[in-house]
């Protein structure tokens, strides 16, 4: 068993400084407590004996020294287990990066080391994760009621707000004219109406923060009268107080 130890530690160089390289690497991330089980390399549903196994097997490949029940065994085995530990300690790694890795391999052992602590660690993850869930909902519904506010009108008529809805449409060709069968340029404040389905629906629209939106449920409130498809521009809003005024020129 012993020369079996000997021929595994002498192959496990290059696994010692991926390790090595793996944890310094944690210890660079500013975290206050490391998650022990991407520190020990197992999943969160790993035994307590596996839990420990892999600690013993990064400790030696790291540089546990003699580090207190980090093996458990006895005679010629335990014996060279030591042996290799020497080999790699931070006080004796030829690697000056050992030192930080057997650090971080330390704090997130000493987080399961027992089951105790182990389920104190899941518990304190668990309170954690429940937190984020209600404060990401939380942030959830802020911003769609905010995205909600923005998409709204004031209705002096009254007192609430009416949704309103952004079109895909360019207000460089935004309003239909019926007359002319084609296309004119909405200009910001602009206020009109278009029909469909043979003149049954007609829908209010306005130019407003540069896009074209339909305000048909805030029009509807405000009893906006406007023939549709006109040539001419009707109705010119008032941002203040999202009124609709007459427009002061008939532009077409």
């Amino acid at each position: 068993l012993g020369e079996r130890c000997r021929r595994r530690a002498s192959r496990g160089g290059g696994d010692g400084e991926r390790e090595v390289t793996r944890l310094v690497a944690m210890a660079a991330v500013a975290e206050e407590e490391p998650d022990p089980f991407r520190v020990l390399g197992v999943e969160p549903t790993a035994s307590d004996a596996e839990l420990r196994r892999a600690y013993r097997r990064l400790a030696v490949l790291v540089g546990a020294g003699d580090a207190p029940g980090a093996w458990g065994h006895s005679g010629d085995a335990a014996g060279t287990l030591r042996a290799v530990s020497r080999q790699v300690h931070p006080d004796k790694s030829r690697d000056p990066r050992a030192e930080a890795a057997f650090k971080v391999l330390r704090a997130g052992w000493e987080r399961v080391s027992s089951p105790e602590r182990r389920r104190e660690f899941q518990a304190k993850q668990l309170a954690q994760g429940e937190l984020a869930r209600a404060l990401g909902a939380f942030l959830g519904r802020l911003q769609e009621e905010l995205r909600d506010a923005m998409d709204a009108m004031g209705c002096t008529r009254c007192g609430g707000r009416h949704r309103r809805f952004q079109l895909d449409r360019d207000p460089r060709g935004g309003r239909w004219c019926g007359p002319c069968q084609g296309w004119h340029a909405a200009e910001e404040g602009d206020l009109w109406a278009e029909s469909s389905l043979m003149g049954l629906k007609v829908t209010y629209l306005a130019r407003m923060d540069g896009h074209v939106y339909d305000v048909t449920e805030w029009a509807g409130c405000q009893r906006v009268a406007i023939s549709p498809d006109s040539h001419r521009v009707p109705y010119h809003l008032s941002f203040g107080a999202r009124t609709a005024t007459p427009a002061g020129r008939q532009r077409s």
